[in-house]
């Protein structure tokens, strides 16, 4: 079993364990949530649709966030959000059949209490985290991660197979929103924070930085959470299989990830980003070329390779960015404003997502999409180098 280090003080551990429980109970219904939805209305457009109001939702609950920062604790916000979570999944597992009718008011709804966790725990990250503790911080966060996704992707896929109809899923959901709920347990141990100052996104937006590859990886991010496993699931029409090999990909990823990824640092980052950016394009082309079970397979297991990498370096230059914020802009205004780069990503990713389903056949379209996806990470890395150097210079 994993440790962490001493070198994490109390409440940096305390504050680990609720983003691994909230990882590990969003991931564990998400995985086959999307499966589910279109099993469920027999259409992946709504879906998308109902998506990118999730992050149009998640941008609103940033503002109001900046808005009652100075009124409502942190933790407060984390609570709130982690609370709202379980009641979307609640809410799907007791509508049943009939969550179909509801998706977009439910979208909304999910994107608010997503907005509300991710605003306050990135904001208490960036109090409680040293820089010299990121790396082991991010990297235990997906360690950690990982080690619910040994098993439970491939009882996932089990317990569905076993079930007639949707009964699998809804069992899946439930315990999704048992481990938040203790998420929301372990959430007392950490100490809130308030700030007595507005928070200027306009004005920090504008500064020179990480708005551009940000706004990269939301459209990165959200092609795959929304395509991969409906595209694995066309290729293997077996929900057993598919978190089997969820199952393998978190297997390699708890050895990369702490044999690895926790060595990251300012020096090395790039060269490791560059080397996880080109296996990545290498093996979605394939994928999207060949989709094949055989193919499939490999992609998972590479996939537990590098996708900690990329995952963790990105954390770990956002908050190095945000230390070293000019122009007066403190650390929490950086890190709030990334976000919306972020969630505007998400938004356009999902929405070429949408257009590209609509042109062409399903099939053709997801082939596209897993290609186009894995020449992001390539982009994403030398926007980064054109833009910030990498962080080898000090001054941006």
């Amino acid at each position: 079993m994993l440790k962490i280090k001493n070198t994490l003080t109390k409440e940096t551990k305390y504050l680990l364990i609720v983003g691994m429980l909230f990882l590990a109970g969003s991931n564990i219904a998400s995985v086959f949530l999307n499966v589910y939805l279109v099993r469920l209305t027999n259409s992946i457009f709504i879906i998308l649709f109902q998506n990118i109001l999730n992050y149009v939702s998640l941008l609103i609950a940033f503002i109001i966030g900046t808005k009652f920062i100075s009124k409502i604790n942190l933790v407060t916000f984390l609570k709130t959000g982690i609370f709202s979570m379980i009641a979307y999944y609640l809410l799907i597992l007791s509508l049943k059949e009939q969550a179909q009718l509801f998706l977009i008011p439910l979208g909304i709804f999910n994107g608010i209490g997503q907005g509300f966790y991710y605003f306050s725990f990135n904001l208490l990250t960036g109090q409680l985290v040293k820089e010299s503790e990121q790396g082991r911080f991010f990297s235990y966060q997906q360690t950690f991660s990982y080690l619910f996704g040994i098993i439970m992707p491939s009882l996932s896929g089990y317990i569905i197979s076993i079930y007639t109809k949707l009964t699998g899923y809804y069992i899946l959901f439930f315990i999704s929103a048992l481990l938040l709920i203790i998420g929301i347990y372990m959430s007392i141990f950490i100490k809130g924070l308030t700030l007595n100052q507005n928070i200027r996104l306009l004005e920090v937006l504008k500064l020179k930085g990480n708005k551009y590859w940000n706004a990269n990886k939301g459209i990165r991010d959200s092609i795959f959470n929304q395509i991969f496993t409906v595209f694995a699931y066309t290729i293997i029409s077996n929900e057993q299989i598919i978190g089997q090999f969820n199952s393998i990909m978190a297997c390699i990823g708890i050895f990369s990830s702490s044999l690895i990824a926790s060595k990251f640092n300012r020096t090395n980052q790039k060269n490791y980003h560059l080397i996880a950016s080109m296996i990545y394009f290498g093996i979605m082309s394939l994928l999207g070329i060949f989709q094949s079970p055989k193919i499939l397979l490999i992609t998972y297991i590479l996939l537990g390779v590098v996708y900690c990498w990329n995952q963790t370096i990105f954390q770990s230059v956002k908050f190095q960015l945000a230390i070293i914020a000019n122009n007066d802009y403190n650390q929490y205004e950086y890190i709030v404003a990334s976000e919306f780069p972020i969630a505007l990503g998400r938004i356009i990713g999902l929405s070429i997502s949408l257009i590209t389903c609509s042109l062409f056949s399903l099939n053709n379209a997801y082939r596209f999409l897993i290609i186009f996806n894995g020449t992001l990470w390539l982009i994403d890395h030398f926007i980064i180098n054109k833009k910030v150097q990498w962080l080898e210079k000090e001054k941006l």
